[in-house]
């Protein structure tokens, strides 16, 4: 990813305006998002044993502020904090969506994806702000009319 920094920034290596958003209910609520985040994550190919300490490290090193309702929130990385953290990234983080199945939000696990939602876009910005996103239209020829 390319950036066009000021001269202050060029001087840092990074912008220190940089934000990105927390991950919102509404995100959370969308099979779509839930489908791509979880595809994303397990596209990565991060081992269940190392995930978690992929996003402390992602989230360690960036340099910008994690923003909600235009406030800057610090995340409480706790929430991974658990005996079996390794299954639920085994089950949830590592393994693709199947086709044909509609992923569901589980209540326990509301802040740990919200989490691992917002550390992912930290890094992948780009590819973060497509997921739960589709087109209005699929480009099917109209249905015949009688």
């Amino acid at each position: 990813m390319k950036y066009s920094l000021c001269v202050h920034c060029l001087t840092l290596g990074y912008c220190k305006n940089s934000t990105r958003q927390l991950v919102r209910d509404a995100q959370l609520e969308n099979p779509e998002y839930l489908r791509d985040l979880r595809n994303f994550a397990a596209s990565l190919e991060i081992s269940a044993d190392h995930f978690h300490d992929y996003l402390l490290n992602l989230y360690r090193d960036y340099r910008g502020r994690i923003v909600s309702n235009g406030n800057e929130v610090f995340l409480n990385t706790e929430e991974f904090e658990t005996d079996s953290i390794r299954e639920w990234f085994r089950d949830w983080a590592c393994t693709p969506v199947p086709d044909g199945v509609r992923p569901r939000l589980r209540e326990e696990s509301r802040e740990r994806i919200r989490l691992l939602g917002t550390i992912l876009s930290t890094q992948f910005a780009f590819e973060a702000e497509l997921w739960g996103v589709r087109a209005a239209n699929d480009n099917r020829p109209p249905s015949a009319q009688n």
